[in-house]
């Protein structure tokens, strides 16, 4: 199953993520060269502690050792006779057996414990013969507590620097990304109640940004296709209008002519102009009902219409057509099941799916009209056990001049528009219109009122 993740979210896991390693990296450059500087200054401070005692004790008299001056200068610093032996100075028990290394400060570990340890020989004061080594030691154990405290610190501080940065993140990003909220919003808006004249809401005083940018963009292209459509629907309605005239004086002419026919060759000629004709007239009218449902010029009267009349009338109006078939259509209507309708459009479009329902059903077959009431709420139910409607179908149906099969449309006369026509006028009710169907088993069409 494909995760479903909003930009928003993705942004701030990227950002958080990239934020951890930038810490996690700076803090251990700072930790790194924190430690590394320390280290150095101590062994600086020892190198520096041992040569002030070395240049000290080099003034010194023969066999005197005490340096009595400053105390301090012992607190890192122990002198040592020549074969190793203490003499004074501050005595380390873990660094007293290590031997002893002229050269530069080392790193010894004792017993667990790191040390920075300094040995300097040096000739002793004038007269004296033999010399003296001068030891400095001190521990980085400091130091290493004093790391150790700031991971710790680290490891406390990061997690609520990482989650103020996601929130924070977040928030910015959800405010950064309300723009295009809108834009979705409003595209829903349109697709849903089928309103091109719906534009994206643009504050006067918004930022000029990029998301503003294409909010004007995308109300200018709007703006365009609301143009197309209205350009479409006034073809067709004035197109529609024009033609009204011509095929009625065909049809009319054709019927005179059937009237007049001389033999059976003349008669099917008529009787085909008059057939085409009709069709013709059917296209064109349901054309100027579509176009005056979509400019909102459709006369709607709603008044309280019998539903099982309204039925019965519909079922009466196709029964030629269903008895051509062999098709037996009947209903089944609660008596008394009133709704609140146009009682013309609701009757033709309850009409078209009893036609479709005989037209498309085997032989032999039925056609069933049922209501029934769901709360506040009607329901209708126009089923048949014909040829049904594969799965790639379903959803186009209601698309103007759409056809399943062209040859099997063209035999039944069938523009593609009645379903379209349908569902126009059941919406125009405020209701909806659903299909369920699969090849072989039929086809139940379901309204709701």
């Amino acid at each position: 199953m494909k995760k479903i993740t909003s930009i928003k979210t993705r942004i701030t896991i990227w950002y958080t993520t990239l934020m951890f390693i930038l810490i996690v990296v700076v803090l251990s450059l700072v930790g790194g060269l924190s430690y590394q500087l320390s280290i150095d200054s101590i062994e600086k401070n020892v190198v520096l502690q041992v040569t002030q005692v070395t240049e000290k004790l080099s003034r010194r008299q023969p066999g005197v050792f005490e340096i009595v001056g400053n105390k301090e200068e012992f607190k890192n610093v122990s002198i040592y006779e020549n074969d190793g032996k203490y003499i004074v100075g501050q005595y380390n028990y873990d660094i007293a057996n290590i031997p002893f290394e002229e050269g530069i400060p080392r790193r010894e570990n004792i017993a667990g414990k790191d040390y920075i340890v300094y040995d300097k020989s040096t000739p002793g004061p004038p007269g004296r013969h033999g010399g003296f080594w001068i030891r400095g030691v001190e521990s980085v154990s400091s130091t290493m507590l004093l790391g150790r405290s700031a991971i710790i610190i680290m490891l406390i501080i990061i997690p609520l620097i990482l989650l103020l940065t996601a929130f924070g993140g977040y928030y910015i990003t959800k405010r950064a990304f309300k723009p295009v909220n809108n834009i979705i919003k409003t595209a829903n808006d349109i697709s849903d109640q089928k309103d091109v004249s719906r534009r994206i809401e643009i504050k006067p005083d918004a930022k000029e940004d990029e998301l503003h940018h294409l909010s004007v963009t995308l109300n200018k292209m709007l703006d365009k296709i609301e143009n197309l459509i209205t350009q479409e629907k006034q073809f067709t309605s004035d197109a529609s209008h024009e033609l009204r005239t011509p095929i009625s004086v065909i049809l009319a002419q054709g019927e005179y002519l059937l009237d007049i026919a001389k033999d059976e060759k003349e008669k099917e000629l008529a009787q085909t102009i008059v057939d085409k004709s009709k069709q013709i007239s059917k296209l064109v009218s349901r054309l100027l009902l579509l176009a005056r449902i979509d400019s909102r010029r459709q006369k709607f009267n709603k008044e309280k219409v019998d539903l099982g009349v309204l039925i019965d009338i519909a079922v009466q109006s196709t029964k030629e057509l269903a008895s051509q078939k062999g098709i037996l259509v009947f209903s089944n209507i609660p008596e008394g099941t009133i709704v609140e309708a146009d009682e013309s459009l609701l009757l033709s479009a309850i009409t078209n799916l009893i036609s479709n329902g005989i037209k498309y059903g085997n032989k032999s077959g039925h056609v069933a009209v049922s209501a029934s009431k769901l709360d506040n709420k009607t329901q209708i139910v126009v089923a048949d056990n014909g040829v049904g409607i594969s799965k790639e179908h379903l959803d186009k149906i209601w698309t103007r001049f759409y056809r399943v099969d062209d040859v099997r449309n063209d035999e039944y006369g069938s523009s593609g528009l009645g379903l379209s026509m349908v569902k126009s006028i059941i919406s125009l009710h405020g209701g909806t219109i659903s299909v369920k169907s699969s090849p072989g088993n039929g086809t139940e069409f379901i309204i709701i009122l």
